[in-house]
């Protein structure tokens, strides 16, 4: 009984040490995780515009537009596109910042938030949401080194989320000069399987408005100063 018992004990250690092992090779670091330990993040001013959060545990302050000089409000991809036609309206929102040195973008893009017609708090998801009223949350490594198509089943550096699979956002606050704040938080990811978990989310953005009226071939959409020729052609088109 005493061997037996022995032998017992040797083959539980030896199962427990290979299931450790097994569990270590398992838990191996993934390569499209590893532009997140050098991520260079920006200064965060709680006065100035900005995203950011933790990422993976790793806090990162994104600040920067990218559009130095810029005389738009923001820049032209922070901007809410209000759409008109005979029956509807339609609108979409776009909330992006960088880093200093470029090497990672993160965004927002929202549908149908009516977000100057709301109620604040607003948050996705909500038990009623309207036709294509959505978030998603994107997080880019724009230093992959990748040649694969975005979007393709190859892209391994599109980290992405949306509000019915995972992302959660609220909209806290908005000024009557267009700067908005709010918080979100949920699970990102990219089409080859790599998982960024996002905590304590936080942003603060300044956006212009642009209303596009789809019945007329001159649209009269409000630019703001500085708004380029070919964006503008292209609005009215």
């Amino acid at each position: 009984m005493k061997y037996l018992t022995i032998a017992t004990c040797l083959l539980f250690i030896l199962i427990t040490f290979s299931c450790k092992k097994e569990s270590n090779t398992n838990n191996q670091k993934d390569p499209n995780l590893s532009f997140l330990d050098n991520a260079m993040s920006d200064s965060c001013d709680e006065n100035g515009f900005f995203i950011k959060g933790e990422f993976n545990g790793k806090k990162l302050c994104f600040a920067t537009t990218g559009e130095s000089g810029s005389s738009f409000a923001d820049t032209f991809m922070n901007a809410f596109f209000v759409y008109l036609d005979t029956t509807s309206k339609s609108d979409q929102l776009y909330l992006l910042r960088q880093n200093a040195d470029m090497s990672i973008m993160i965004a927002l893009y929202c549908g149908q938030t009516h977000i100057t017609d709301r109620v604040l708090p607003y948050s996705q998801p909500h038990p009623n949401p309207e036709w294509c009223e959505y978030a998603e949350l994107n997080m880019m490594n724009m230093r992959s080194g990748s040649t694969a198509t975005q979007n393709s089943p190859q892209d391994n550096y599109s980290f992405m989320g949306y509000t019915n699979s995972g992302v959660n956002l609220t909209f806290t606050n908005l000024t009557p000069d267009n700067i908005i704040e709010g918080n979100f938080e949920g699970t990102l990811k990219t089409n080859t399987g790599s998982v960024i978990i996002v905590k304590n989310g936080k942003l603060r953005i300044k956006f212009v408005v642009s209303e596009i009226n789809l019945n007329k071939t001159t649209s009269n959409s409000r630019f703001p100063p500085g708004w380029p020729t070919e964006m503008k052609s292209a609005i009215n088109q």
